[in-house]
């Protein structure tokens, strides 16, 4: 007697899912079944090339209820709602354009009403324009240690993010433009902030051909191009002045590469003071171009050996490592010679002993520097050159 065989059962399968109705969908997580709008069905598999070939597709986008749009309106809708062209509804937004003064207006009403938000692609088409611009940074500075550099960079994100512009950050070398060019040739940039000023920049005549706008930090030669800067000239020559006031005879300037505008008018604000009090520079304690730690200890060594009574360092990373040099030389400060710095940051106000500095506002600086190139950009008036102030600490390193 031949068993009699049940019936197969028949498999358990999802319908087509309203929002992915081209397979079938039992995903728990997905948008369309997780709102109610779809149940399990028994289907044998006879029924399975109908499923398949998208039989019940129509069937289910009609019964669905599909999940609420909650996407904002575009162009097109706000011209369907009001019987007008898209161009209509752009030129009304956008303010350009020739179109009656009640249909703007009766346009952004609508705008308003909706919650019509024009998204930045949009905008930049209209207007051609990327809403990027570019912070150009040396490669000698790419590891971004600098606290100056970072608040700088912070300041500069802040401004632009708060104007809807995005920042790009470019990394140069001394002499190089091809990163910047390949921005410009790509249209990704629509003016840049350059935080390095050389004596002779590659790239400000680039720009200026170029006709981008832009701003530069320091004090470039050409005084037709947009800049801002502390006063390194006033800093620094007050801050000599004191020292010699307080009766250091013999002091070292320790510093970087002269072909930064920066290094430029410390060392002339470093003269001028020399000057203004009747004394004449000791130029065997000027120890310049020291680009690399064992160039800066070997000046440290030098100074001491040559008499220096106080060692003045340009930037506070040197003022560091002087003062940890002159350690191991078993040299005490102030005791045995004063420490000072041309730029100040949190960290010398935290060593033993607290080292005497310039202190300038990194923050205002590149708020600033911001706020003269959007000013560029939207055509507005701008102050071409923008000097900014100093404060001079005196700690216990220079104490006598």
């Amino acid at each position: 007697m031949r068993p009699i065989h049940a019936p197969p059962k028949p498999r358990r399968r999802y319908r087509p899912c309203a929002v992915n109705y081209a397979k079938n969908c039992a995903d728990e997580r997905c948008e369309g079944c997780a709102r109610g709008s779809f149940t399990q069905e028994i289907i044998d598999d006879s029924a399975k090339n109908d499923y398949d070939n998208g039989k019940y597709i129509s069937e289910m986008r009609n019964h669905a209820t599909l999940p609420k749009n909650d996407k904002p309106i575009d162009i097109t809708q706000i011209a369907q709602a009001l019987g007008v062209s898209n161009t209509t509804v752009s030129r009304a937004i956008s303010g350009n354009g020739r179109i009656s003064a009640a249909t703007r207006q009766r346009v952004l009403d609508y705008v308003k009403a909706h919650n019509y938000t024009p998204s930045m692609m949009a905008r930049g088409l209209v207007k051609r324009c990327s809403y990027n611009i570019s912070l150009v940074i040396s490669t000698q500075f790419s590891d971004f240690e600098l606290p100056f550099l970072r608040k700088v960079m912070r300041s500069v994100y802040q401004v632009a993010g708060d104007s809807d512009y995005d920042v790009l950050l470019t990394l140069v070398g001394e002499n190089e433009t091809r990163p910047v060019e390949r921005l410009l040739d790509n249209r990704k940039i629509d003016g840049l902030i350059l935080t390095r000023t050389l004596e002779r920049d590659p790239l400000i005549p680039l720009l200026k051909a170029r006709k981008v706008p832009f701003v530069a930090i320091g004090q470039p030669e050409d005084d037709q191009v947009l800049s801002v800067d502390h006063d390194q000239v006033g800093g620094c020559r007050e801050m000599t002045s004191l020292l010699l006031m307080k009766g250091m005879k013999h002091i070292a300037l320790l510093g970087g590469s002269m072909l930064y505008t920066v290094n430029q008018s410390r060392l002339e604000g470093f003269r001028q003071a020399y000057v203004k009090m009747g004394q004449k520079i000791d130029e065997n304690l000027l120890f310049l171009e020291l680009e690399s730690d064992d160039l800066r200890m070997e000046a440290v060594q030098q100074a001491v050996e040559r008499g220096a009574d106080c060692i003045l360092c340009m930037d506070e990373r040197l003022a560091q490592l002087t003062l940890n040099m002159l350690k191991q030389l078993n040299l005490r400060v102030p005791q045995d010679i004063r420490l000072a710095s041309l730029y100040d940051n949190e960290n010398l106000v935290n060593t033993v002993p607290p080292i005497s500095a310039v202190q300038f506002n990194a923050d205002i600086l590149g708020l600033k520097a911001t706020q003269q190139l959007l000013c560029a950009l939207q055509g507005q008036p701008v102050e071409t050159r923008m000097e900014l102030g100093y404060q001079v600490s005196l700690r216990e390193s220079t104490q006598t």
